[in-house]
């Protein structure tokens, strides 16, 4: 088996998430152009049931393939492989089917008693027949990150994100004159069709793929559904409960403003800005880091069957100074210029507003997602679950007891507050379970002293772009670059970085 750089792997996806990310913040823009903020309100209410119904539908089957492939395969387990993908294909099938009937059979009582919003009803029903899709493309997908060969999933990626933009764009002008509702329902419907595309051409390109297990089943395979249980029960628990929590929370959190004294349409307005308008531009950054996740698992999941504690110990370390670094580098840009970045997005200057105070998280929300997916490959599923049932009841009291004493701050106050404790539990059980040493000084204080004069330099330079240039969007791009070298000639001035350290890094076998 041929052995591939990690980096190199994960640029591949980075650029096919990029893409996606870029193709669909301007969706998103067109979106809350068209929806207005309530409207963005609503749709943010029918996706977080949507994501409750999709992780009980995929059930963390896609991680149990990709972690269970690697480690057969590293251990020459050939029909085992096999075995783990033909079983987690009819699982996803029974989760997927139970999760589609119990969104449309429900559809009704969920929008009207639970979201207390009639006009979500329409949407969910649309979206109920994409759940056993998802369920069975996941596993197929963990599959090909399992054997590191990140293309595949990198074009499906993209082609079926411009499926889902140009249904949506097809059948817009016909229902949103209906009504909210029926725009909500518009988008419901491209999502189905993207995820009916989506497992057409990942089946198309597992049929057609070079098979690493193909013509070398040796040995009877065991019954892989109890390991496969093993990992996915405990993935499972979490996801269950962090998504039926944050359903709650998200169905709280308009309710609650209600009873401090905000209006219906303000605070689904508020919901609806933080929710669909600021953290997903400060998520978008983090391309790199989705990828790297996805990769990581069975990546460290091989080495640590093999008892390989020193390659695991090292690309650990490496990938949470490169998270680091780069939670600090999105944190200087949204604090330099988080009113233009805003206007130039949204139009919006409240949105900059709470873009530059919830920047300061971005830190730690980009170590929760790096962090969790390390702990996964590790095997320690029932960790991140006792951690996430603490932050999301936290969240949840907070919201609940003092979100209508005072308001809105309460909320910013929980998400703060929860995401911080999430990331300090996790680096806690990680420093215990690994070899890794966090090294303060060059991940934190060379970092943040380097972004500083970066981020000064960089404000700088964009006032006098903007005296002698009429284009202000062209200017705040070019500052931003800037920006963005400054801190990496800062890093390596400080030795904080040393580029060729990252070359040693591998990703799983390929064939």
């Amino acid at each position: 088996m041929k052995k591939e750089n990690l980096i190199v792997g994960t640029l591949v996806l980075t650029f096919a998430t990029t893409i996606v990310r870029i193709v669909g913040m301007i969706f998103r823009i067109y979106l809350a152009n068209i929806l207005g903020a309530q409207g963005m309100g609503i749709y943010q209410l029918i996706l977080s049931v949507y994501f409750m119904m999709v992780t009980l539908a995929t059930s963390g089957i896609r991680i149990a393939v990709s972690r269970l492939i690697s480690e057969e395969l590293s251990l020459r387990h050939y029909s085992n492989a096999r075995k783990v993908l033909s079983q987690a294909v009819a699982l996803s099938l029974v989760t997927g089917f139970a999760s589609a009937f119990a969104l449309y059979f429900f559809a009704e009582d969920i929008g009207t008693h639970f979201l207390n919003e009639q006009r979500t009803v329409m949407a969910l029903m649309y979206l109920a027949p994409s759940l056993p899709l998802i369920a069975v493309s996941s596993c197929y997908k963990g599959y090909f990150f399992a054997l590191g060969k990140v293309v595949r999933p990198s074009i499906i990626q993209v082609t079926e994100q411009l499926v889902r933009i140009a249904v949506i764009f097809s059948i817009m002008n016909q229902y949103l004159p209906k009504g909210i509702e029926y725009g909500c329902a518009a988008v419901s419907i491209g999502m189905t069709v993207e995820e009916l595309f989506s497992l057409l051409l990942t089946w198309l390109f597992y049929i057609f793929d070079k098979k690493p297990f193909s013509g070398k089943i040796h040995q009877k395979p065991d019954n892989m559904m109890f390991k496969m249980l093993k990992i996915i029960v405990p993935l499972s628990g979490t996801s269950y409960l962090n998504s039926i929590l944050r359903t709650v929370e998200n169905a709280m959190i308009p309710a609650r403003l209600l009873i401090y004294g905000v209006s219906s349409e303000m605070a689904m307005s508020l919901y609806g800005m933080v929710k669909g308008m600021v953290l997903p531009l400060l998520f978008f950054p983090s391309s790199f880091l989705t990828s790297l996740s996805s990769i990581l698992i069975p990546s460290v999941a091989g080495d640590n069957a093999a008892s390989n504690e020193k390659k695991v110990s090292s690309t650990l370390s490496r990938v949470l100074h490169f998270t680091a670094i780069s939670g600090i580098l999105v944190v200087t840009v949204f604090m330099w210029f988080p009113t233009e970045i805003a206007m130039a997005v949204y139009n919006d200057t409240q949105v900059g507003l709470m873009l530059k105070l919830i920047s300061f998280v971005c830190p730690f929300m980009y170590l929760n997602m790096v962090i969790s997916s390390m702990l996964n490959a590790l095997g320690e599923q029932v960790t991140s679950f006792k951690i996430n049932i603490v932050e999301s009841v936290l969240k949840i009291s907070i919201i609940y007891f003092l979100v209508p004493v005072y308001g809105f701050n309460a909320y910013l106050f929980a998400l703060f507050l929860t995401t911080i404790l999430n990331t300090l539990l996790y680096t806690a059980r990680l420093l215990k379970v690994s070899c890794i040493v966090f090294d303060i000084s060059n991940w934190i204080f060379k970092p943040v002293a380097a972004a500083f004069g970066a981020g000064a330099a960089a404000r700088k330079l964009f006032e006098i772009f903007v005296l002698n240039s009429t284009n202000n969007i062209f200017s705040l791009f070019s500052s931003i670059i800037i920006l963005c070298l400054l801190y990496l000639m800062g890093l390596i001035a400080l030795k904080s970085i040393h580029l060729e350290s990252f070359r040693e890094l591998k990703l799983p076998c390929n064939k």
